[in-house]
């Protein structure tokens, strides 16, 4: 492989069909997330088919191009409620600190101490 070579995985083929195929560029970036995450997150077996892996993502776009609204409604709902993890700063173009999101004390991992010998 030549070291400039990107590496395109299905859901990038997918967007790139999907957009030469006139699909509005915000639907086509959701559609490649929702069959990215579905595969990487390992998503239940039973909603991989609307996420384009049992079709190479046919009916995805068939979708798309047909009922954009729909689509839309669908895919966000099934990335609401099946994506995992928290939105990756490039993705979303924002910037967080290497600062802690949480400043609480963890009382559950605070060890008590041992009576001493003697002290009842």
């Amino acid at each position: 492989m030549i070291a400039t070579e990107e590496m395109l995985f299905e859901w990038d083929a997918w967007e790139t069909r999907a957009l030469a195929l006139g699909v509005a560029e915000d639907l086509a970036e959701l559609g490649k997330k929702v069959m990215r995450d579905a595969y990487m997150q390992r998503w239940p077996e039973a909603v991989l088919s609307d996420c384009g892996w049992d079709d190479d993502g046919f009916g995805m776009l068939a979708l798309a191009r047909a009922k954009p609204t729909e689509a839309r409604r669908d895919w966000e709902r099934l990335y609401a409620h099946h994506h995992r993890r928290p939105a990756c700063p490039v993705e979303t173009g924002q910037h967080r600190s290497n600062k802690a999101m949480v400043r609480a004390t963890a009382p559950m991992l605070v060890r008590p101490r041992k009576q001493e010998e003697g002290r009842l």
